[in-house]
Formats: structure tokens, C-alpha cells, sequence
């Protein structure tokens, strides 16, 4: 049923869970993972090396948590990858499991109260909204 699965990871609890859920389905089906963290780059910036930068700091952030999926998947016998990439979170995490063929997208929920989602908007909700292909929210106690 699922052949490659896309892990959203930003080093949360909730994305801890979703990856323990992430690496059973892929078990389960013989998949492979993508872990993916999403560095959200300045809007309006004039300069390419501010845009580098945050790229090159977000990577930096990241790279405990991917570096940590990926010795849990592997431990499990899952093939992984990981990527950072650059945009908004929900409209990124779409456009790359769109490109790389991915059949499913596992992500945690933040659990916003209606308020915050009503001013922030949720990026679960979104992804949900406009992704070609199953979303998994993984929500936590």
C-alpha cells in the first residue's frame, strides 16, 4: 500500500511520535522513509547571504533530529533519508513528497488552541488540505 513515506521532523515530541509511527508503518509495508525538516526562510529579505544563512543555521538546528531518525529508523531496518529544505512548512513538506513520490505523509499535531489556529493557522491542517496523497497527524496525550 505505501512505498515511501515522508516524515515531517522539527525535534518536537509530537514529531518524535510521528516518526515512531512513521517507522511502523514502513515496517509494516516494506517502505522507505523520508525525514524531512523544513527551514522557514525570511519573506522579505534583500540579501542572498541572509537567505543562506538561515538555510545554513536551520540545517544546523535540524541536524540532531534528523541525525536521531535516522539511527532509530535504521535500528528498525528502515532505509531513510533525510533533507532540510527551504519554505513555508506545509507548502514544503507537499512539493517534496509530490517530487520524490511519496505515498504518505506522517506528521505530528501541535494540538493549537482554536484561537492560535484561527490567527496562525495549522501547518498539520494545511498539509492536510493540499497534499496529493494521505496525511497521518499523530496526535499525543
Amino acid at each position: 500500500m505505501f512505498e515511501r513515506i515522508l516524515v515531517a521532523i522539527d525535534g518536537s515530541e509530537h514529531a518524535r511520535r510521528a516518526l515512531t509511527v512513521a517507522v511502523d508503518l514502513a515496517q509494516k509495508y516494506g517502505a522507505s522513509l523520508c525525514a524531512v525538516s523544513v527551514a522557514h526562510l525570511p519573506e522579505f529579505s534583500d540579501l542572498r547571504d541572509e537567505v543562506n544563512g538561515a538555510l545554513e543555521d536551520a540545517t544546523k538546528f535540524f541536524s540532531r533530529a534528523l541525525e536521531e531518525a535516522k539511527g532509530f529508523a535504521q535500528e528498525e531496518g528502515v532505509e531513510i533519508e533525510t533533507s532540510v529544505i527551504p519554505g513555508h512548512p506545509a507548502d514544503a513538506l507537499v512539493r517534496f513528497a509530490e517530487a520524490r513520490g511519496c505515498d504518505l505523509i506522517v506528521m505530528g499535531a501541535r494540538g493549537l488552541s482554536t484561537i492560535q489556529r484561527y490567527l496562525m493557522g495549522s501547518v498539520s491542517e494545511a498539509t492536510v488540505r493540499h497534499a496529493h496523497c494521505p496525511v497521518l497527524v499523530v496526535k499525543g496525550k
